[in-house]
This record gives C-alpha cells, sequence and structure tokens, in this order.
C-alpha cells in the first residue's frame, strides 16, 4: 500500500460542520440519509473494537457494509472498510482528490481538518458503492464531530473516561452529554453498563433531548476477540445495534463475532512466542487490555515491551502495566516516543524488583523481548504508536515510512 500523508492539520480551523456539510453537498453525498440504516459508535474507549463488531454482525446479512474508524495502525487504508476489505490504494486516490477538489471549490482548503477530511473520503466511497449498513466511528466527543451530521437512528455509547477534558468537559456526566449530542431528536441510544455510574445523568439528557436510552448488560458469549469482560460489554452493545438494524440470526452472531478484525487492541501478530500489542493509552483502557492479556497467556510468564507517547502522562500508564511482569523492556516510539530512560524511571519506580532494559529503538526492543520470551508471552503497550511501530517492525516493513497525523 502507498504511504499517505493527510494534508490538512488534525483539527483544522477548529470545530467545523458547516465546512463538512458544505463539502458534502458540493460532492452530492446525503450524509443525514446514512443514518437510516446506519450507526454510530461515541465513547471513550472501546468505540474501534464496538463498531468493528457492529459491521461484522452486519455483514452476514448484507456483505456491503461500511466501516469508518480511527486510528489506523500501519496503514490509512485500515480507516476504511467494505466487507471484510480496506480501500486499495486506487479508489482512496480517486476519493482523495474528490474531496480535496471540493475543499477548494467551497473554500475550505484552510479551514478543513484531517479527520473531517478522512470522514468525508469515507462518505463518499460509501455513497459509491452503496452500502446497505454504515458504521462510524467518533473522533472525539459528539456535539462537534463529523458524526452527527450523520443523523444516526441507533448509537452506542461504549465507555466515559476523563479524556480532552478542555473541549470535552472535566466530569464524565459532561463528557457523556457531549457524547450523547451526535444523537438526533428520536433515537436510540444503547449504552454500556460501564456507564451505569453516570446513569443519572445520561438518562435526563437524553429524556431533555428525546433519545431513547437503554442500558444493555454484557453478554457472556464466547468471543473471538479473546479480551476480558469490556469486550463482553462492547460486544453486547454491537448485538443490540446490528439487531436494531438487520434480522441477525443466533448463526450469524457467532460468524459475526468469529470474523470480526481489529488490528491493535489485543491483537495477537505471533504464536510461538506469543506476542501480543495493545494500543490502549488511558489508564482505563490499559486496565482493561491487561485483564484480557492475562487471561490469553494463561499460565506463561510474561515480558512487557513498554513506551508511553510524551503528551500522555506516561508516569500514570507504566504504573499501571510494570507491576504485573518480571522483565520490562522499555522503548521510544519514533513518532511522540516519551524517552525510554524516562519510561524506564517510571518502571523502577513501579516494580523496583523487575528487570528493566533500555532498547535504542522499538525494533531493539522486538529483538530483546524475542530473545528472552522463547516459553513466555510477549506483551506490547503503552499507546498507538508504540504498537504500531513494533508491528511494522514485525511484518518487515520500514517504520521510518509510517505516518500519523
Amino acid at each position: 500500500m502507498r504511504l499517505w500523508r493527510v494534508p490538512y492539520p488534525k483539527f483544522g480551523a477548529g470545530p467545523g460542520l458547516d465546512r463538512v456539510s458544505m463539502i458534502a453537498e458540493r460532492l452530492g453525498i446525503d450524509l443525514a440519509g446514512f443514518g437510516a440504516d446506519g450507526a454510530v459508535i461515541v465513547g471513550s474507549n472501546g468505540k474501534g473494537s464496538t463498531a468493528a463488531m457492529t459491521a461484522a454482525l452486519l455483514a452476514q446479512v448484507n456483505p456491503d457494509v461500511g466501516l469508518f474508524t480511527s486510528p489506523h495502525l500501519v496503514a490509512l487504508n485500515e480507516r476504511f472498510r467494505i466487507g471484510d476489505e480496506d480501500i486499495g490504494d486506487d479508489e482512496l486516490e480517486t476519493h482523495w482528490e474528490r474531496v480535496a477538489a471540493a475543499a477548494e471549490a467551497t473554500g475550505q482548503t484552510n479551514t478543513l481538518g484531517g479527520f473531517e477530511f478522512l470522514f468525508l473520503i469515507a462518505a463518499d466511497w460509501f455513497t459509491a458503492r452503496g452500502c446497505a449498513h454504515t458504521v462510524w466511528e467518533a473522533g472525539i466527543g459528539g456535539r462537534l464531530d463529523p458524526v452527527r451530521l450523520i443523523a444516526a437512528r441507533r448509537l452506542a455509547l461504549t465507555s466515559l473516561d476523563l479524556e480532552h477534558t478542555a473541549l470535552l468537559g472535566d466530569t464524565l456526566e459532561a463528557i457523556a452529554r457531549e457524547k450523547i449530542d451526535a444523537a438526533p431528536l428520536g433515537a436510540r441510544l444503547y449504552v454500556s453498563e460501564s456507564c451505569e455510574p453516570q446513569r443519572a445523568a445520561i438518562e435526563a439528557h437524553c429524556t431533555e433531548r428525546g433519545v431513547s436510552a437503554m442500558f444493555v448488560p454484557a453478554d457472556p458469549m464466547r468471543l473471538a476477540l479473546l479480551t476480558g469482560a469490556h469486550q463482553r460489554r462492547n460486544a453486547a452493545l454491537a448485538l443490540a445495534l446490528a439487531r436494531d438494524l438487520a434480522p441477525v440470526s443466533d448463526a450469524q452472531v457467532d460468524a459475526g463475532f468469529s470474523a470480526t478484525r481489529w488490528p491493535g487492541r489485543l491483537e495477537v501478530i505471533n504464536q510461538a512466542p506469543l506476542v501480543v500489542i495493545d494500543v490502549g493509552h488511558t489508564p482505563a483502557a490499559i486496565d482493561a487490555a491487561l485483564a484480557g492479556f492475562q487471561d490469553m497467556k494463561v499460565r506463561r510468564d510474561a515480558i512487557l515491551v513498554c513506551g508511553a507517547s510524551h503528551d500522555k502522562d506516561p508516569s500514570a500508564l507504566v504504573a499501571r502495566l510494570a507491576p504485573h511482569f518480571s522483565t520490562i523492556i522499555c522503548a521510544a516510539a519514533r513518532h511522540k516516543g516519551a524517552p525510554a530512560a524516562e519510561v524506564a524511571a517510571y518502571a523502577v519506580d513501579a516494580n523496583g524488583d523487575a528487570e528493566i532494559v533500555v532498547a535504542d529503538s522499538v525494533a531493539e526492543a522486538r529483538r530483546l523481548a524475542l530473545a528472552r520470551g522463547e516459553d513466555k508471552a510477549i506483551y506490547v503497550a503503552g499507546g498507538l504508536f508504540l504498537a504500531a511501530e513494533f508491528k511494522a517492525v514485525h511484518l518487515g516493513r520500514d517504520p521510518a515510512l509510517l505516518a500519523f497525523f
């Protein structure tokens, strides 16, 4: 696949639903038309997994299901999928050029945000391919996110965590309100049981907006994504959404969950030894994924390859991971990686009994982990960029060619 670099800053000139609508109209896209047979996923953690499972379930009934998610792990193409296929370079180029031309024609080249640009590419592709259903993962929040323009009749709220507080608010209740505001009047909102502590605030805000809120208990069924209790909650939301949109049989439920593909979320990239990567970068996401990994490794000892982005809180993330491993290899991703020595210092504070190793690069961290891990499990955790670079090296790709924004 080609290397794609988004030519717009991530947030553009601030939130801009009007400009997204203007460009969509220029392209002949009816964004609200997706809402009748589509679903929007909002929340702090678990959005991508829930979206991927919803799309996989719907694809058992009709394979023409469009899925838009973020971020990507190794290739930008991963953000756009119909059925089980990521968008190819040729189609991506076609829709990339169409959206860029529409942005220029409407005078929005200097205001459009990168996420909005990719959202419009997805909408243009799904329109051209005539998708029966579409599933959209929100970026940040909901009120100011382009997915609000989908006017989805069915949405899911996966979880709540303190994130992007300057934009969304500094309480979980305030963040819930921002995310719920992606829902139009008359929509149904399926809510994870993880949001139970905020139930009163959620129900009050939904009543005020004319939205039906339904809390969904976790589903105990066995999943192909072996990730513990948080994925059972996500699966329950996905099943509720899918069955609200299509007649998904019990046999199709099993097939859909087994077919779910979601890179970077407790993803097994090697079996012998077991190597698992995870992109979680908030304390809640770290805790949930770690619990899933503990189930996956069974009774094997495990090695941690650890890193964190410098714009997060490395000390908090490392503190949650380090106590569970006797060997910790610290590395800095090329993109936004906190220095490996800094990560190591936090690991020593959190687990002074562990063997702490500082690697010169993610590639070196992988080599060291594999040398020590013949009969052990290897867990790569601490953030998106570490997981992406580790996987790229594992696949024999040049990590310098990874592109994010």
